[in-house]
């Protein structure tokens, strides 16, 4: 007996590729716009306003942009830019104000009960910042020297940070990790949230503060630029060293691939090697290692 004709078609149905229910795709379709969120002063990643904006990490937004129009069929797919603050830009991604926040962000397993996360865009070193004329014993300690050795390392590391003030940036584990560093050693330090890496370059500057921890490249990408630049001094010392990647809304899968798919073109592309080095400089094998890491084939 023949199949009736709306078996058939279930039948055929069962064979074609899943239709997208990509929450985040339909609202970019809906509005004719993909909207990216971004952090002003934090440089080298991003800068600007609702404008316009710039920065390695707005590169990498606009790839994606690229495999939007592709995918969505959208050649005519506007950019919006939404300046963001560290405290908020979380909750603009969870509540769909933002399609991708275009910012380097450590994954953590609290942010991820809000947030999803692309593949990682960059293995962030956290570094810090002083001014030229700090004393010695503020210079050494964050250089991960001291005058004396074995059993007064600890209290030299006392003295020389004891009674100083720090600053970080709001919502990145700087905080966290300058908040348990201070109590391990047992300082009577101040510790300052502030909203940029410019606000906390500027701070150190202008003497309001000691030192600011922050992400190495851009402390040293604002050491070059600022106009006081002579006056600060970036050591080379890492004190923690994290991958980072770009938050993304929770639970949509299709979304999360579709950037995956064109971070990992571009990681492996003569092109995604070239914007690299138009930030950060040379290429060295362990970094061109670690976009291929970073991606999937």
């Amino acid at each position: 007996m023949p199949i009736p004709h709306l078996a058939r078609l279930l039948l055929l149905c069962a064979w074609l590729p899943a239709v997208a229910t990509s929450a985040t795709l339909e609202r970019i379709r809906d509005n004719g716009q993909l909207v990216l969120g971004f952090v002003p002063g934090n440089l080298p990643f991003s800068d600007g306003d609702s404008q316009q904006a710039s920065g390695y990490a707005i590169e990498l937004c606009r790839h994606v942009a690229d495999q939007v129009e592709q995918q969505l069929a959208m050649p005519n797919l506007q950019l919006r830019y939404q300046p963001l603050t560290t405290t908020d830009m979380l909750d603009a991604v969870a509540d769909g104000k933002v399609d991708i926040l275009c910012a380097p962000v450590v994954e953590s397993l609290e942010r991820r009960r809000r947030v999803s996360f692309s593949l990682p865009i960059f293995t962030a070193g956290l570094g810090v910042v002083v001014r030229q004329d700090a004393p010695a014993t503020l210079r050494l300690p964050l250089e991960g020297e001291t005058t004396q050795r074995g059993p007064t390392w600890r209290a030299t590391i006392n003295q020389g940070l004891n009674r100083h003030s720090f600053a970080v940036m709001k919502g990145t584990v700087s905080v966290d990790w300058a908040r348990t560093r201070i109590r391990q050693l047992g300082l009577q330090s101040r510790l300052v949230e502030v909203d940029s890496n410019e606000e906390g370059v500027e701070q150190v500057v202008t003497r309001q503060v000691d030192a600011f921890f922050a992400e190495r490249l851009a402390l040293l990408n604002y050491q070059a630029q600022h106009p006081q630049g002579a006056q600060l001094w970036v050591p080379e010392r890492l004190f923690e060293v994290e991958s980072v990647a770009m938050p993304l809304a929770r639970d949509d899968e299709d979304f999360r691939l579709l950037v995956d798919t064109a971070l990992s073109r571009l990681n492996r592309s003569e092109e995604g090697e070239a914007l690299y080095r138009s930030y950060f400089g040379d290429l060295s094998e362990q970094n061109r290692l670690m976009l291929r890491l970073n991606s999937r084939p």
